[in-house]
């Protein structure tokens, strides 16, 4: 067999080879990962609070010993607290951390006492959007920029103070009611 007529062979075997392949079907596409669910939240009137709180200012990184503080002022005083812990955020949180102001709570039935650093507060009934946070404490604060976007972009002014509830087990991930109350 001539040189020419090997060239031509193997020509002719690699445009069958690339024919072949053009017309194998398209390998099917990887899964896609599972959606995340659609960002849900609700408006709804919340009825008032009565509480103790204890002012705080800085790091919210003092979260757990601001917990400790209040729950063992309640159970020294035989305080079963009402309802779910809390906490209310006052600062724009661009603000610098040694200048974060906040409190935390526990509902309490009325007629509970307290002395300082713990006061009394009577949060009043409100329209608020609430938003269930399910996941890392680390992703919060985009569940917040998610749920300000969705109160704006819904025709509603948010009202500060911002408010989370502490559901379940904070430690092991329990979780978070974002509460802002909106108006029109």
């Amino acid at each position: 067999m001539s040189v020419t007529r090997v060239i031509a062979l193997l020509v002719l075997l690699a445009a069958l080879a690339v024919s072949a392949s053009a017309q194998q079907p398209p390998a099917p596409p990887a899964a896609a990962p599972p959606a995340k669910p659609a960002f849900e939240v609700q408006v709804t009137t919340v009825e008032a609070i009565h509480a103790v709180v204890l002012p705080m200012k800085g790091s919210y990184m003092q979260h757990p010993d601001a917990f400790g503080r209040l729950g063992s002022f309640l159970a020294g005083r035989s305080v079963t607290p009402s309802g779910p812990p809390f906490g209310r955020y006052f600062s724009d949180p661009s603000v610098r951390e040694a200048n974060l102001v906040w409190e935390i709570g526990f509902p309490v039935p009325a007629g509970v006492t307290v002395e300082a650093p713990f006061e009394i507060r009577d949060l009043p009934a409100a329209q608020y959007a609430v938003h269930v946070h399910r996941g890392p404490m680390e992703e919060i604060g985009a569940a917040w920029g998610s749920l300000i976007g969705w109160v704006t972009s819904n025709g509603y002014q948010p009202v500060p103070p911002a408010m989370q509830i502490f559901k379940g087990d904070m430690m092991a991930g329990g979780e978070v009611e974002l509460r802002i109350a909106v108006q029109k």
